[in-house]
């Protein structure tokens, strides 16, 4: 017999409060993430959020302290990370399993394409709420030069691993590249393609592909 059924019965119905809790921060989550790339995040009012995922507004300033802008990053971060992929895109000019440098910068393009399109895809929206809302909340407007920061240190470090490569074209800088990658992969230009444009994914990334070899690299590896 147990000698002490309380302590037992708080053991277990700790993790099925935290799964509640958990669950219920996912909830308020995406609702929020609907509302804001819809409605923006002015617009948006924690009652706005609470009514979408169905609880009560105390119910997302419990899971939330932090109110919208905190609601707000977890958003983002979430969207970025995705399912967690812990693959990073590279420009390291050593091919693997023999291949033949040709061959590795392709595989290079490609996963550049493929990683930041599916970030853009799930991420885009987000990106843009903060681009778009950065004039009227000091927030977003953190959060926007937080992103464009992460992009541009990003896109330098590729362009210096294709300089190393001597995959860029003679007449292109490393500094040069940098700026392209910047803005090839910014949500902008992504919103301006799929959003405005009405550009289906797959014609989206055969332009970025087509595009970055066209502007950046040379037509053989040396």
């Amino acid at each position: 017999m147990n000698p002490n059924p309380e302590r037992a019965r708080r053991r277990y119905t700790s993790p099925l409060r935290e799964e509640a809790a958990r669950r219920t921060r996912e909830t308020i989550r995406d609702a929020a993430a609907r509302l804001f790339v819809r409605d923006g995040y002015v617009s948006t009012t924690v009652k706005n959020i609470a009514d979408e995922a169905g609880v009560a507004v105390r119910t997302v300033f419990t899971a939330f302290p932090g109110g919208k802008a905190e609601i707000f990053r977890e958003a983002l971060d979430h969207a970025v990370a995705g399912d967690g992929d812990p693959r990073a895109v590279t420009a390291d000019p050593e091919p693997k399993g023999g291949g033949s440098r040709v061959s590795h910068v392709d595989l290079v393009v490609e996963q550049l394409v493929r990683y930041g399109t599916a970030m853009l895809e799930r991420a885009g929206g987000l990106l843009m709420t903060s681009v778009e809302s950065s004039g009227a909340d000091p927030d977003m407007r953190r959060f926007a030069a937080d992103d464009a920061k992460a992009t541009a240190e990003n896109a330098r470090t590729l362009a210096e691993g294709l300089e190393h490569a001597g995959w860029l074209r003679e007449d292109v800088t490393v500094e040069h590249a940098a700026d392209v990658l910047f803005t090839l992969s910014s949500p902008q230009v992504h919103a301006l393609l799929r959003r405005e444009c009405g550009w289906d994914v797959d014609q989206y990334r055969q332009w970025l592909s087509g595009t970055l070899r066209a502007t950046l690299l040379r037509r053989t590896a040396p």
